[in-house]
C-alpha cells in the first residue's frame, strides 16, 4: 500500500517551484569592507502536515530502508521526459472503477499508481535540476527543467481533481478511513473551492516561466568592458583593483534593468496569484501556505527590529576592528573535505554517521568547484529513491567545512525523516546547528589553531548572517509592500541602498555596489520570503550550540534527540526541546552577547 498521500498540492507545486538554495553573494568590489553575503545553503521541504503522523512515517522508513540496497548510484540515475498522458489514463481508469462499483480492494492500487507517477515526476524533475546546476551550459537539461516546471502545476491540478472525485465517489468513507486521512472527505467535498482554476494554474505557469527567464539571464553573463564583451567570471578572474571595480560596476550597470524587469514581473504574477487564492497579499501567502510558518509577520519583523538594536552596533564594531583580518582561509581539496565530515559526524553516530554513509555509497553529494556550476548550494530529494541530494558548488577553502556541514544537517534530517512535510524554519534549525556541532568534533583533523580558526569564521559569518539576512527580508516586505505598479529599477535599487544603511554596512565609495547588488540574491526570484527564516532559525541551533559549549556532547545529544520527531514546525521544536522561543525577550541581545565573547570584542 502506497503509504505517502498528497495533502496541499498546492503547497507541493509552490515548493516545486522553489529550488531550495542560497548563494554567497555576488562580485565585491576588490579594496571594499566585506557586504553580508548569504552564508550557506538551504532546503524548501514540503509545508504540508503529514496525514499519516508518525506511524505511517515509520512503515514508510522500513519501505525506504529495505529498497537503499536496489538505489542506482546517481550517476546511473536515468532521465526521461514523463508522458503526461499516462497520468491522466491512470486517473481515469481510477475514476471509472470507483464510479463503477468496483471494491476499495480493486480501487487501491489504482490510486497507488497515481500517486506513484506523481512521486517519479517530481524525481525527474528533480534530476533535471541538478543537472542543469552542475552544468548551466547543458541546454539539454534546462530545456527539460523548464519543461516539468512548466507542466506542474497541470500535474497538481489532475492530483487535485482526482481528490475531489474521491471524496464524491461511493467509497469515500471506506477511502477516508483506510487510505486518505481523517476529515478528508470534509476537506474536498466541493471542487468549487479547489486552489486549481485556470487562472490560478496559469499564473503558476508563468510564474515558472519567469524563474526560467531569471535562470538564463543569470547563467553566463557577458559584460562590455574596455571596448569589448567577454564572460563575466573570466573577466574577473584576470582582473584586479580598480579595473576589477570597474568590470563589478559594468556587469551590474548593464544589467540591472534586465534582471528588475523579471523581478517587476514576478511580483506581479504572485501578487495575481495571491488574490485568486484569496490572500491578502502575496506575503501572507508565503507566510502561511507557501512555508507554512507557525510565527507571524510581525513576529519575524518585531525580531528584524532587535537585530537592528543589537547586531547592528556589534557588526559594526567588527567591522572596524581587525578580527576580520586576523582569521585565514586554506585551500582544501574535495577529498580532504569529504574526510574530514566523515570523521566529524562518526561522533554523532546512529542515523547521521548512516545518513553519510549512504551518501557517499550511493554518490548522492556533488562538491566540485567550477564556474559552470550554480552559484548556491542546497540539499533536495530524489522521490523515486527515497534518497537526499547534497550540492555544493565549492570555494577550495576551509570555510567549506561549514557549508557542507550545513547542508548535510538538511541531508540528515531528509535521510531520517523521508523529506517529512514540515516548515523551513524547522529544516534551517537542523542545518544550522550541524554547522555549530561540527565545530566541536574537528580536533582528529585539524590542530587547535586550526579548529580556532574556523570557529572564528563561523561566528564573523554568524553575525554577518543576521545583518544579511535581515536586511534582505527587508528589502522583500518593502517591495511586495510597494506592489508591482509601483516599482522600477530605480525603485528597487534605492530599496536596495537604504537598507544597507539601515543594516550598517553602506559604504558611500561603494553606492553602485550597495544599490545594485540585489540582483545577486536568488531567493527574491526564486524563493520569495523564504530569507527571513535564517535568523530565526539560527536562535534554535544558537541555543544547541550553547548547551555544547557548557557541556560537550550535550547539545549533540539535544539534536540527535530532536531529530527523529513526533511533532511539527519550528515553535514544535521549541515546545518538545525545550528551548526558549525565538520571539521570547531578549534573545537576539544573548545571541549578540555569545558572539562577543567568541570572537573577543
Amino acid at each position: 500500500m502506497m503509504k505517502k498521500r498528497l495533502t496541499c498540492l498546492l503547497a507541493l507545486a509552490l515548493c516545486a517551484l522553489l529550488l531550495c538554495g542560497c548563494v554567497r553573494g555576488g562580485a565585491l568590489p576588490a579594496d571594499a569592507e566585506a557586504k553580508p553575503v548569504l552564508s550557506s545553503a538551504d532546503s524548501a521541504p514540503d509545508p504540508a502536515d503529514d496525514p499519516f503522523g508518525r506511524e505511517g512515517e515509520s512503515e514508510m522508513r522500513i519501505e525506504a530502508l529495505e529498497r537503499q540496497d536496489e538505489i542506482p548510484r546517481f550517476s546511473e540515475m536515468s532521465y526521461e521526459r514523463p508522458d503526461l498522458a499516462e497520468l491522466d489514463a491512470m486517473i481515469a481508469e481510477a475514476e471509472e472503477a470507483m464510479n463503477g462499483g468496483a471494491d476499495y480492494a480493486s480501487v487501491e492500487p489504482l490510486l497507488d499508481d497515481c500517486f506513484l507517477f506523481y512521486y517519479h515526476y517530481d524525481t525527474m524533475c528533480t534530476l533535471a535540476d541538478i543537472r542543469s546546476c552542475l552544468d548551466l551550459s547543458d541546454e539539454y537539461y534546462a530545456e527539460e527543467y523548464l519543461w516539468c516546471m512548466e507542466n506542474y502545476a497541470l500535474i497538481d491540478q489532475a492530483m487535485d481533481g482526482l481528490y475531489y472525485a474521491c471524496a464524491a465517489s461511493p467509497l469515500a468513507a471506506e477511502l477516508e478511513e483506510n487510505y486518505f486521512w481523517e476529515g478528508f472527505c470534509e476537506q474536498y467535498s466541493d471542487e468549487s473551492q479547489s486552489m486549481y482554476t485556470d487562472e490560478t494554474v496559469a499564473l503558476m505557469q508563468e510564474e515558472s516561466n519567469l524563474i526560467s527567464e531569471y535562470r538564463a539571464l543569470s547563467a553566463e553573463p557577458v559584460v562590455e568592458f574596455r571596448g569589448s564583451e567577454e564572460a563575466l567570471d573570466e573577466l574577473l578572474d584576470r582582473l584586479t583593483g580598480s579595473a576589477y571595480n570597474e568590470a563589478v560596476t559594468a556587469y551590474y550597470t548593464q544589467y540591472n534593468e534586465r534582471y528588475a524587469d523579471v523581478f517587476i514581473r514576478l511580483v506581479s504574477v504572485r501578487e495575481q496569484l495571491a488574490a485568486a487564492l484569496g490572500y491578502d497579499s502575496y506575503e501572507q501567502m508565503q507566510y502561511l501556505y507557501g512555508y507554512g510558518r507557525d510565527y507571524t509577520p510581525e513576529q519575524a519583523e518585531g525580531y528584524l527590529q532587535d537585530i537592528k538594536t543589537y547586531m547592528v552596533p556589534l557588526y559594526q564594531r567588527l567591522a572596524d576592528s581587525t578580527i576580520p583580518y586576523q582569521v585565514w582561509y586554506s585551500e582544501l581539496d574535495e577529498a580532504t573535505l569529504r574526510d574530514i565530515l566523515r570523521q566529524a559526524v562518526s561522533d554523532f553516530g546512529g542515523s547521521v554517521a548512516e545518513a553519510y554513509d549512504f551518501m557517499l555509497r550511493y554518490e548522492l553529494c556533488d562538491l566540485t568547484s567550477s564556474s559552470r556550476k550554480v552559484n548556491m548550494s542546497f540539499e533536495t530529494y530524489l522521490s523515486d529513491y527515497e534518497a537526499p541530494f547534497l550540492f555544493v558548488n565549492a570555494d577550495g577553502t576551509n570555510e567549506d567545512i561549514l557549508t557542507f556541514a550545513h547542508e548535510f544537517g538538511h541531508y540528515s534530517d531528509a535521510y531520517v525523516n523521508l523529506n517529512a512535510y514540515e516548515t523551513v524554519d524547522l529544516a534551517e534549525v537542523y542545518s544550522q546547528a550541524m554547522e555549530y556541532l561540527v565545530l566541536s568534533r574537528l580536533d582528529e583533523q585539524l590542530d587547535e589553531d586550526e579548529v580556532d580558526n574556523l570557529a572564528k569564521i563561523k561566528m564573523i559569518d554568524t553575525v554577518e548572517m543576521y545583518i544579511s539576512q535581515a536586511s534582505y527580508a527587508e528589502f522583500e516586505h518593502q517591495v511586495y509592500a510597494l506592489g508591482a505598479d509601483n516599482l522600477s529599477a530605480e525603485v528597487l535599487n534605492d530599496i536596495s541602498r537604504q537598507v544597507a544603511k539601515d543594516y550598517g554596512y553602506y559604504n558611500r565609495y561603494y553606492d553602485e555596489f550597495y544599490s545594485l547588488s540585489w540582483v545577486d540574491i536568488p531567493h527574491y526570484f526564486e524563493q520569495a520570503f523564504y530569507i527571513v527564516s535564517y535568523p530565526i532559525s539560527n536562535d534554535l541551533a544558537m541555543q544547541i550550540f550553547a548547551l555544547e559549549r557548557e557541556d560537550p556532547g550535550a547539545g549533540m545529544q539535544r539534536y540527535l534527540d530532536n531529530l527523529e520527531r513526533d511533532f511539527s514546525g519550528m515553535m514544535g521544536l521549541v515546545d518538545a526541546g525545550g528551548f526558549d522561543s525565538p520571539f521570547a525577550p531578549g534573545r537576539v541581545e544573548a545571541i549578540a552577547a555569545t558572539a562577543r565573547e567568541i570572537l573577543g570584542l
